[in-house]
């Protein structure tokens, strides 16, 4: 093929000078007998161009020139003037004027936004550029400028025919180097610049000499995509004083390094401060993303810069670029160059030309949360007079202060989705009340109020296992008001003895209560231990529900699988993303520091990838555009990659539908997570796929690919875990051993939860 030919490593035309002329003759009689040269004579239009420019306060005709240009070549051979140039890629000899009529003219337009002065100031000037994607923009329009006389290329890549979205060349230079071709461009407009070209790229090797090697580059322009690269580069621009500009071609992102004016600043406006120097060199992929959203800020790309960055390596392989945002940059960073060159800007700083935001919209449509209303705060007064509307039972214990407050806390340890703790007890005469504080409890998880009652059981089961620890037992009314009321329980202390008294078939699990914990650690699989499997699936004591563990790799790979896929469609979905994002999330260390709920985003097991890509998905825009373009398979990877390391899948159904089924779900969950910590395994909750299974139903929030989708997965689901038609999905969870310790969740205080009101015996 002719790309494979040594021709296509040339890129400097042969130049024959003035005082060439002999060599010159030769050649163009060797090359006017060859079929494949073409000859094209400027040399006339080019001398008559300049006696314009050199009277610029006199209108020409054409005549006039014709005369002009007769009077100045006689006695001359017109061919021996000037220079001829030979382009041996594209078998062009050219004569043109010689190099310095031919600058003067061809920057001649440039006076005076660039006087005469300061363009032969910039012809003394070097540039070099790392990368010729982006960077070939960047070159052509330095070139075409002539902000410089010399310019290093260098990029080890060739061109490819997607590269053509935003590369101003032509197919016939596909397979070719990116240096070679942006220097044959350059070449073509202006064969005097002076070019080299480092074809194998930038490396540890051959990085001095690129910066320093025939005098020290003036500028240093980095439109790499390789991350160590671009560390090492600034770390050796530093070194020899050389300023460095890059450009990202989102949202016109401009970077202005002056490491000529300020030796001792961290290179990359310090923002990858903290980050010890071996973490900088081969970088492992896991840690490449979060480096890159570091280094670019990336909460402050634009929308489908950020959507996009969370789909290379899924749906688009390389981060996307378009020809007007390449053009844009190219245009930028030259303007920005000769003024650093000619001392007129003098500052670093990270700069942005937002053309989305300079040119938009005068009256932008606002978006409106359209979310389910926001529940009153729990009522105390109103919870009283619900508690008294009650029988009075007379009671054989009376927890002491001490008892009660140690029974709260017990009970405040409970799971809930989101840590969203919706429990709120009352003790009057005796009687302890539990009720749902629905202001803590309207998520979009929380689909027929399933979620709360899960968690409320929960917190009931703890109640129990605690009141047995301490010497008595319970004896409660289930929704003594019915299942519509905010009243869930009436709780009766007990002498151990007294009929009545619910049994406690495991009372040695409240010695776990404050060591129950999510763990998202992802470890190595281990296998479950078939008694141990015998033991969760056995604890069930109501026929009503059933417990099966799953342990066939495959069918937890599936389950993985569907888990991500829901956790995705909540993140993307307008109430889900609210929730997570807004509500539930605490997304720095002081900020949840002062929260006594949520989930803290730096908890065990969740990597850094997901930590990075959660913090880009926080814009809800992000999460629109990845919408609309059908992105966020990492998510899904991630979730699936999670549930690999799994021992086994539990899948907790039962028959009935009710409230209180849920209810007793919950209590049964909360045994189940107490003896797997006593077991000596981690549990990790899959809540999304349980909720949004319950929530196609009624089809409420979602959109209608979401509910085609949904139906797909929730009959794979049910496929997986062989449910009956009578069956319903409780509680889904992962068990896994994990070498990392997990991290609760901190909790509500007490007296935020706790009220003692008139709590006397009558």
């Amino acid at each position: 093929m002719h790309h494979k030919q040594e021709s296509d490593r040339l890129f400097s035309p042969i130049v024959f000078a003035k005082d060439q002329n002999s060599k010159a003759r030769e050649f163009k009689a060797k090359k006017k007998d060859s079929p494949d040269t073409l000859i094209l004579d400027l040399f006339e239009s080019q001398k008559k161009e300049i006696f314009k420019i050199q009277n610029p306060g006199t209108r020409f005709s054409d005549e006039d020139l014709n005369r002009i240009y007769s009077e100045w070549v006689k006695g001359k051979n017109p061919d021996d003037e000037g220079t001829w140039v030979y382009y041996p890629w594209s078998y062009r000899l050219i004569h043109l004027l010689d190099r310095e009529e031919f600058i003067t003219l061809r920057t001649s337009r440039n006076h005076h936004k660039i006087s005469p002065g300061e363009q032969a100031d910039l012809f003394e000037k070097t540039i070099g550029i790392i990368g010729l994607s982006v960077g070939h923009s960047v070159a052509i329009s330095i070139a075409t400028e002539r902000i410089c006389g010399k310019l290093k290329l260098a990029d080890f890549d060739t061109i490819e025919l997607s590269n053509l979205n935003r590369l101003k060349t032509g197919l016939h230079n596909i397979g070719l180097n990116k240096c070679v071709v942006t220097a044959r461009e350059i070449a073509e407009i202006d064969p005097f610049i002076e070019i080299e070209c480092y074809t194998e790229g930038i490396n540890d090797q051959n990085m001095q000499r690129f910066m320093t090697e025939g005098g020290k580059l003036d500028i240093l322009i980095d439109e790499c995509d390789d991350i160590e690269i671009k560390i090492a580069c600034r770390n050796m621009a530093k070194q020899n004083h050389i300023p460095v500009v890059m450009e990202t071609s989102d949202r016109g992102m401009l970077d202005v390094e002056r490491f000529d004016l300020e030796t001792n600043r961290p290179i990359l406006h310090g923002l990858l401060a903290g980050i010890p120097d071996e973490k900088l060199k081969n970088i492992s992929p896991q840690d490449r993303v979060p480096l890159i959203m570091r280094m670019v800020d990336a909460t402050k790309g634009s929308v489908r810069g950020r959507a996009s960055l969370l789909e290379v390596g899924q749906s688009i392989s390389t981060w996307p670029q378009l020809a007007s945002a390449v053009t844009l940059g190219g245009g930028v960073v030259t303007d920005v160059a000769r003024r650093i060159l000619l001392h007129q800007f003098t500052d670093s700083g990270r700069y942005y030309v937002d053309l989305e935001q300079l040119i938009a919209n005068q009256n932008p449509t606002t978006e409106q949360l359209t979310y389910t209303k926001i529940p009153l705060p729990f009522n105390l007064p109103e919870a009283v007079r619900i508690a008294d509307s009650l029988p009075y039972k007379k009671v054989s214990h009376l927890p002491s202060e001490t008892e009660l407050n140690e029974i709260i806390e017990a009970a405040g340890q409970a799971p809930s989705s989101g840590n969203e703790q919706a429990w709120k007890w009352v003790f009057r005469n005796g009687r302890l009340h539990l009720f749902q504080d629905r202001s803590r409890s309207f998520s979009f998880a929380n689909v027929d109020n399933a979620a709360a009652y899960l968690s409320l059981g929960a917190a009931y089961e703890n109640v129990v296992l605690k009141s047995y620890q301490l010497g008595f037992g319970v004896d409660s009314a289930i929704f003594p008001l019915g299942e519509k009321s905010d009243l869930i329980a009436a709780i009766y202390f007990r002498d151990l003895s007294d009929p009545g008294v619910e049994s406690v078939p495991s009372p040695e699990l409240h010695e776990y209560i404050g060591t129950r914990s999510t763990n998202r650690t992802v470890s190595a699989q281990s296998e479950l231990d078939s008694e141990d499997r015998k033991v969760f699936e056995s604890l069930p004591d109501n026929p009503t529900f059933t417990l099966k563990i799953l342990t066939d790799k495959q069918q937890i790979s599936q389950i993985g699988a569907i888990a991500g896929e829901c956790d995705l469609i909540t993140l993307l979905n307008e109430h889900g993303h609210h929730d997570y994002f807004e509500r539930n999330t605490r997304w720095t260390t002081d900020e949840y520091s002062r929260s006594n709920d949520g989930i803290p985003l730096q908890v065990p097991g969740n990597a850094p990838p997901l930590i990075a890509a959660l913090t880009v998905l926080r814009d809800k825009k992000v999460a629109s555009a990845l919408r609309t373009i059908g992105g966020g398979n990492a998510l899904v990877q991630a979730s699936g990659f999670s549930a690999s390391s799994a021992s086994g899948i539990g899948v907790l159904s039962m028959t009935s539908h009710s409230p209180e089924g849920f209810l007793r779900g919950g209590m049964l969950m909360q045994k189940i997570w107490l003896k797997a910590t006593q077991l000596g395994y981690t549990l990790q909750p899959l809540f999304t796929p349980i909720s949004l299974f319950r929530r196609m139903a009624s089809g409420a929030g979602l959109e209608e690919d979401e509910k085609e989708k949904l139906k797909k997965l929730s009959s794979k689901f049910r496929t997986i875990a062989n449910l009956q038609k009578n069956e319903i999905e409780v509680f889904l969870f992962k068990l896994a051993r994990a070498d990392k310790q997990s991290l609760s969740t901190k909790r509500l205080p007490i007296n935020e939860i706790l009220f003692r009101v008139n709590d006397s015996v009558e």
